[in-house]
C-alpha cells in the first residue's frame, strides 16, 4: 500500500520541543546548558548554504505547499488517519526488515510531531488522488508524488536562495517566510548521533571562545574579518593540491560566498582565537620560553625529517597472522639492508614493508619533527640522528621492528620563525582546551529527547 520512498516526506516538519537539553558543560565556572535551539541555530547557519541544507530548505518548501493546499480543499485527515497509516507504515516496514527506530527522523521526534508529519504524507496522497481523479484505495506512487510537488511549486512563488532572502530566513512562499530555526530544527531531527554531538562540541566551543573574549574585550571588526579572509585566499593561493582553484571558486563550489563567510560564527571564531593567543603568550613570553628549554622548542615546532621506513610486524609469541618473531624479525631486516645496498630503499620498501599506507610511496613516512607522536619515539630520535641516505640497523618498537633513512630534511630555522610557529602552536593548544576543559556532558537520547513510539 505505502511506498518506502515515502519515508522522504517524514523529513518534512520540525519538532515542536525547543530548549529541550542536549548536554551540560562548564563555562566561567558555572554549569550551562546546550539546548535543542543552541544545536538547531548552529546547524541552520553552518549548513544553510551546502547541498543538505539547500535539500532542507526544499524540504519545508514542500511541506508549506501540502500543507495549504490540503487546507484549501479540505483535505488533512485527522489524527485517527495518521496513528492508522503508522501502524500500517510499521508493519510494512519490519515486513522489509527494517526497524523504525533506526531511522533519525523517527528517533528523534516526539509522537505528535510525528503524527503531524504523517498527517502531511497523508495530505499529499489525497491530493495527488484528487488532482488525477484516483479512487481512495488506489496506490501513488514516489514518481506521482514528486510530479504533483514539481507543478505545485511552478504556481506557487518560491524562493530559496539565501542572497535574496531577509536575514534569518530559509524561505518564502508566496511571501510567507518560512523561518531559519525551522530548518534546524529540521537538520537536527534528521541527523545521526554523532553528527548532532559534533554540533554540540562546536556549540560549547563557540559559546566558550566568545565568553573568553568578551572577557578580555576582545572584538572582531570588519578589518579583521577582512585580513582573515586575506590570509585564508593566500593559503588557498599557495596549496598546490588547489590545483589553482581561488579561494573564491572554492567557496562557490560549496554555495558559500565571501560575505556569508564572515557572517558565520566559526569563521568569526578563529579571528577570536588569534586574538587570544596574541594576548595569552605574546613574543615576549615566548622568547623566554626559547631562551629557558631551546630544544623543547625545537622539538615542537623546529626542523623536519622526512622519514622512510621498511617495517615488519612481529610479537613475543607469533600467531597465524603475525608470523615473526622479534628475533625473527631483526634477522630478516638484516638481510634486507643488504638488499637496499643493491636495488635502493624505495624499491625495497616498496616490497618489503607491512605498512600498507606507505607501501606503495616507497617507505615514505611523510615529515616529522623531533617531537613527533606519530611515530614510535626511538624511530624519530634515531631519524635526527642520522646522515641523509644512511640506512639504520633494524630497530625495535612495541609491535615489530624498522629499518629507516631520512629522505630529506629542513634546515633550522631562525628565531623569529620559531616565535611565529610557536605562538601557532600554543593557539591550537589552546583552542584544543577549551572543550578538554569543559567537563562536556552529553546526555542520553532517551532523556533528551523523546522518538516517535509505536
Amino acid at each position: 500500500m505505502f511506498a518506502l520512498t515515502s519515508l522522504v516526506i517524514l523529513y518534512l516538519a520540525t519538532p515542536q520541543e525547543p530548549n529541550k537539553i542536549l548536554a551540560t558543560y562548564e563555562l566561567n565556572g558555572e554549569q550551562t546548558t546546550v539546548t535543542n535551539t543552541d544545536v538547531a541555530l548552529e546547524m541552520a547557519f553552518h549548513l544553510r548554504r551546502n547541498d543538505r541544507g539547500r535539500q532542507g530548505c526544499n524540504m519545508l518548501v514542500d511541506y508549506l505547499i501540502t500543507r495549504n493546499e490540503a487546507k484549501r480543499l479540505n483535505l488533512m485527515p485527522t489524527r485517527s488517519d495518521a496513528h492508522k497509516f503508522w501502524k500500517q507504515l510499521q508493519d510494512q516496514l519490519v515486513k522489509a526488515g527494517h526497524n523504525p527506530q533506526d531511522y533519525a527522523a523517527v528517533r528523534n521526534t516526539s509522537k505528535e510531531q510525528w503524527l503531524d508529519d504523517l498527517s502531511v504524507q497523508i495530505a499529499q496522497e489525497r491530493l495527488v488522488r484528487n488532482e488525477l481523479g484516483l479512487a481512495d484505495n488506489e496506490s501513488v506512487g514516489g514518481d506521482m508524488l514528486k510530479l504533483w510537488l514539481g507543478e505545485a511549486r511552478q504556481r506557487a512563488s518560491v524562493e530559496v536562495d539565501p542572497d535574496k532572502l531577509p536575514v534569518g530566513t530559509a524561505a518564502q512562499v508566496d511571501g510567507t517566510p518560512i523561518a531559519l530555526i525551522d530548518l534546524g530544527f529540521l537538520l537536527l531531527r534528521t541527523s545521526e548521533d554523532f553528527e548532532r554531538d559534533k554540533f554540540i562540541r562546536q556549540v560549547v566551543y563557540l559559546q566558550t571562545i566568545e565568553s573568553m573574549a568578551r572577557a578580555k574585550l576582545i572584538t572582531v571588526t570588519a578589518s579583521d574579518l577582512d585580513r582573515e579572509v586575506e590570509s585564508r585566499r593566500a593559503q588557498v593561493k599557495q596549496d598546490p593540491r588547489r590545483g589553482g582553484v581561488s579561494y573564491e571558486q572554492m567557496l562557490q563550489s560549496t554555495g558559500m560566498t565571501i560575505e556569508s563567510v564572515k557572517a558565520m560564527r566559526i569563521f568569526r571564531s578563529h579571528v577570536m582565537l588569534d586574538k587570544l593567543t596574541l594576548l595569552e603568550f605574546p613574543k615576549a613570553t615566548l622568547a623566554t620560553d626559547l631562551k629557558n628549554d631551546r630544544q623543547a622548542v625545537l622539538d615542537l615546532v623546529g626542523p623536519r625529517r622526512r622519514i622512510g621506513a621498511i617495517f615488519i610486524r612481529a610479537l613475543a609469541t607469533p600467531n597465524a597472522i603475525i608470523k615473526r618473531s622479534f628475533d625473527e624479525a631483526m634477522a630478516h631486516l638484516k638481510t634486507v639492508r643488504e638488499r637496499i645496498a643493491k636495488d635502493g630503499f624505495a624499491a625495497t620498501a616498496a616490497i618489503e614493508t607491512e605498512l600498507g599506507t606507505s607501501k606503495r610511496d616507497g617507505g615514505d613516512l611523510g615529515w616529522h619533527r623531533r617531537g613527533s607522536k606519530e611515530l614510535p619515539a626511538n624511530i624519530v630520535q634515531a631519524a635526527f640522528e642520522m646522515k641523509m641516505t644512511e640506512v639504520s640497523m633494524p630497530l625495535r618498537t612495541k609491535d615489530g621492528c624498522y629499518v629507516i633513512t631520512v629522505l630529506d630534511r629542513e634546515p633550522i630555522p631562525k628565531d623569529e620563525e620559531l616565535l611565529s610557529r610557536l605562538q601557532i602552536v600554543r593557539g591550537e593548544q589552546l583552542s584544543r582546551g577549551i572543550l578538554a576543559n569543559a567537563n562536556l556532558k552529553m546526555k542520553t537520547p532517551e532523556t533528551a529527547t523523546s522518538g516517535a513510539k509505536k
